[in-house]
């Protein structure tokens, strides 16, 4: 805890120059000996080797205990909602675009232990893209493709020969047929779809894939409910994956835990600029407040050499700005019946690095602080499980924050979508939004990955 404390606040937090992807080149693809394919007919304006700009699309991967094991990027849902029609130079083309922005180390490096998942089609097996990822990083996610396992026993060799240059492969809802079975041992990873299967069948099927494949980890995928969720960590799988997090059920109610209300009040007393003193009579009633405060400002993190003792002393030598953030972040630090605060916490500095990130070259240093509090309150419906309404009454705001947080409105609004749509696949991914950002699909996809990594070194 204290490391992320001074990793936000121990120094300048101007966004910083994401990883840039390689850029394609038709004279490198040439010296590789890698032969491109022409359109398919029917693809008027794709050219094999092109840049395609789409945005990318992640989810996080969590084990049973709710946390973080690694991320799953794959093409935007409105890309594979296609994938039927796609000829298979057109996969190829996603599967370049997906690859190139993962050939720098330091795209990778700091993600620590954590996987980096990445769905392809079977078409991107002999990519000569593959030989320049950072080895042992990265797992392949396999989308089935009939054509191409026709004659499974000829695919093993290739499947083993890039488990022995360190990629892990994962199959992705794969038919369990006497003539795939043998493959499934090879696969590190098993994933599974809840949709559309009821709780008798999905126990069957883990039970099936269990047997075929003993050492392989099981991955639920397309949770979308908390519901869903929780039956499935019952069942013997190893990870879960799915946009339960932001589809919670909201409750009608009023009643927010006394302790969130608390942290609410202190927050509009900081956002107010009120006298310490009185900022520090607020959180004298939550004892467990003032002692984490207290606790930070006296730990190795904050840098003094002197014991703070008070309150009142506490918010000087902070001052409201580092106060403000510090509030914030504790209140995605709460721990909760659900357990997922960590999860939470993730999702929200992510988003709040990216939306900072992305506004670097509009809004100046005030405005970049409120992009970051924007993008960390947008998890807010999520944490307190209330409609933003509501909690926007109960908070005192900017406007640009307030408009952005309600109606995706207002000068961070874009911006705020943007950050969100890398999450949601099916949200907008139309060139009014990319506009009204003032930033392209490639400048949102260096800034996701940024984010990402400075949220891994930060939490």
């Amino acid at each position: 805890m204290f490391g992320l404390i001074k990793k936000l606040f121990g120094e300048a937090a101007s966004p910083t120059t994401p990883p840039q992807p390689a850029p394609t080149s038709t004279a490198s693809q040439a010296s590789s000996g890698h032969v491109a394919l022409g359109a398919a007919p029917g693809q008027a304006g794709f050219v094999a080797g092109a840049p395609v700009e789409t945005m990318l699309q992640r989810e996080i991967m969590l084990d049973r205990d709710l946390q973080v094991m690694g991320y799953n990027f794959r093409l935007r849902e409105s890309v594979l909602r296609r994938k039927s029609k796609m000829a298979d130079s057109v996969w190829r083309l996603y599967d370049e675009v997906l690859l190139r922005n993962f050939l720098a180390e330091e795209a990778t490096k700091a993600f620590g232990k954590k996987r980096i998942v990445l769905e392809v089609s079977v078409w991107a097996l002999d990519s000569p893209l593959l030989r320049k990822l950072p080895q042992g990083r990265f797992v392949l996610m396999l989308i089935y493709n009939e054509e191409f396992f026709a004659d499974p026993a000829s695919r093993q060799p290739l499947l083993q020969e890039l488990k022995e240059q360190g990629f892990q492969l994962g199959f992705d809802n794969f038919p369990l047929t006497p003539a795939l079975q043998p493959l499934f041992p090879l696969a590190d990873y098993l994933k599974l779809s809840i949709a559309q299967r009821d709780v008798t069948e999905m126990a069957r099927s883990v039970a099936a894939l269990t047997m075929a494949a003993p050492e392989s980890a099981i991955v639920v995928a397309d949770i979308h409910f908390f519901e869903e969720l929780q039956v499935c960590r019952q069942l013997p799988v190893q990870f879960l994956q799915g946009s339960y997090l932001r589809r919670k059920e909201l409750s009608d109610a009023d009643a927010v835990d006394a302790s969130y209300l608390r942290l609410l009040e202190v927050l509009n007393l900081v956002r107010a600029d009120a006298e310490p003193a009185v900022i520090a009579q607020a959180m004298k009633y939550d004892p467990m407040l003032s002692f984490k405060l207290l606790r930070y400002v006296n730990s190795p993190a904050a840098g003094l050499m002197t014991k703070v003792d008070s309150l009142d002393r506490a918010m000087i030598v902070l001052g409201n700005k580092q106060l403000y953030r510090w509030l914030t972040l504790l209140l995605f630090s709460h721990e909760r019946l659900e357990g997922d605060q960590a999860v939470l916490l993730e999702m929200a500095l992510i988003r709040a690095r990216m939306m900072e990130n992305l506004g670097a070259k509009q809004f100046k240093r005030a405005e970049l602080d409120l992009l970051f509090t924007t993008g960390m309150f947008s998890m807010l419906e999520a944490l307190l499980r209330q409609p933003m309404a509501k909690l926007l009454d109960k908070l005192s705001l900017p406007e640009p924050v307030s408009q952005a947080l309600l109606n995706r409105s207002g000068p961070f609004g874009a911006l705020l979508d943007l950050a969100l749509a890398c999450e949601h696949g099916e949200l907008p991914d139309e060139p009014a939004l990319f506009v009204a950002a003032g930033v392209s699909r490639n400048d949102a996809n260096r800034a996701q990955i940024e984010a990402m990594l400075w949220a891994e070194e930060v939490v």
